[in-house]
């Protein structure tokens, strides 16, 4: 798969990853249960395998938002095909590694979870200057990478996979949340620093994006408690018997200054968000 850094016209790379795939599906779901000889053993070989899977995870998605960018004007079938095969990687990555894994180390999760955020924070970490030359493919699969981070953080999963998912979770919402305040936080920057003039259409869409998931996410209690809230907030939400939607009150203040918005579309989210924290409190 490190072959798409020399080659990306290459189809072997292409071939490893959708090889990769079907082996990590298949691996992931294994539990000492299926061990009939040395758990220790059966235990040593499950982090080897966790960390081959970080470092792959880590090499291929990792740089240039998961694709080596060229001086060569690739064909537009081609970056499609790469686009959708980038897609899947990451549809595996998120649905069938980090939601059903059963005994991934905590640190390996945090590894896995940051991974994800480094490809989600391509388009937020560009400068206002560049940012509007930002390939839309690139765009795409950084704002994809970001609802994977949210669907991680979802408590509407199956019974069945509730426990595994929850693992994910807890180390997924703080991460998320930093990450909200940083896109949040640029495009406050971005406004101030333009004045009367229209910001890039990229960053726009990047925090219609976060707002939007914002609003839909419902999370479990034990993702809540890990988030950093003032202990009157979470006073007020235990009063009220509520934590689904604790996780924005972490970011009042940035929408207290998100309402002035020039862009309508952004105060109307916002706005829809400030009912829900009046809603969750009690209000």
């Amino acid at each position: 798969m490190n072959t798409r850094r020399d080659n990306p016209r290459g189809t072997l790379w292409r071939i490893s990853a959708e090889c990769f795939n079907r082996v990590v599906t298949d691996e992931v779901g294994q539990d000492n249960a299926n061990c009939k000889s040395d758990v220790n053993l059966f235990r040593l070989s499950r982090a080897r395998f966790w960390k081959e899977v970080t470092d792959v995870y880590e090499t291929f998605l990792v740089g240039s938002c998961g694709r080596v960018l060229s001086s060569d004007v690739p064909s537009a079938d081609s970056v499609t095909a790469d686009e959708t095969l980038e897609m899947s990687v990451l549809t595996v990555f998120g649905d069938d590694v980090l939601k059903m894994q059963k005994d991934a180390p905590v640190e390996v999760l945090q590894r896995l979870v940051n991974c994800l955020d480094r490809c989600a924070s391509r388009t937020g970490s560009l400068p206002l200057q560049t940012v509007g030359l930002l390939p839309l493919h690139c765009s795409r699969f950084s704002l994809s990478c970001l609802r994977m981070m949210f669907s991680l953080c979802s408590c509407t999963v199956k019974a069945s996979s509730r426990a595994t998912v929850l693992e994910s979770s807890k180390v997924s919402i703080s991460i998320l949340m930093k990450r909200c305040e940083v896109i949040l936080s640029q495009f406050l920057a971005d406004e101030n620093d333009l004045g009367e003039r229209p910001l890039p259409t990229v960053r726009i869409e990047e925090t219609i994006c976060v707002l939007q998931e914002l609003a839909r996410l419902i999370i479990d209690i034990d993702a809540a408690n890990a988030l950093n809230i003032p202990p009157y907030l979470k006073k007020a939400l235990g009063g009220n018997k509520s934590h689904g939607r604790a996780h924005i009150l972490s970011l009042l203040p940035t929408f207290s200054e998100l309402v002035v918005s020039r862009e309508a579309r952004v105060r109307e989210l916002v706005q829809v968000l400030l009912r829900l924290i009046s809603t969750e409190l009690g209000l």
